[in-house]
């Protein structure tokens, strides 16, 4: 019996000296803004994230502002497409996620049918 009890002490005393552990971040994201030739800001295109190696995607649209944001994204390979009425489609190959970073990708869309891409 004094046996279990010095090891039920040293097994609390091991947790009260041991250090806490700090959550990681498992995820990343992708960000950025889209815009028109001259440079203004293109509100409601359609920005999909697919990941290249399990073919899932996420698709958003951008604010008033152009500015899009994906998050929770496991990190891998993906591929960012832009698509807006009256613009070509662009697209971003080979964008890497990584845990707890965020990728950037703005896209300078080109006027034009959206039958074309712009790689």
């Amino acid at each position: 019996m004094k046996r279990a009890v010095s090891a039920v002490v040293l097994c609390f005393l091991c947790l009260l000296v041991s250090s806490p552990a700090f959550a990681q971040a498992v995820f990343g994201g992708i960000f950025g803004t889209v815009s028109d030739p001259q440079g203004a800001a293109v509100p409601g295109a359609t920005v999909t994230v697919t990941d290249i190696t399990k073919g899932t995607s996420d698709t958003v649209q951008t604010n008033e502002s152009g500015n899009y944001s994906v998050t929770h994204l496991i990190p891998d390979v993906y591929s960012v497409t832009v698509e807006a009425k009256g613009f070509k489609k662009f697209e971003q190959k080979q964008v890497t996620v990584s845990a707890d970073q965020t990728a950037r990708v703005d896209a300078a869309i080109q006027l034009g049918s959206e039958s074309q891409t712009v790689e």
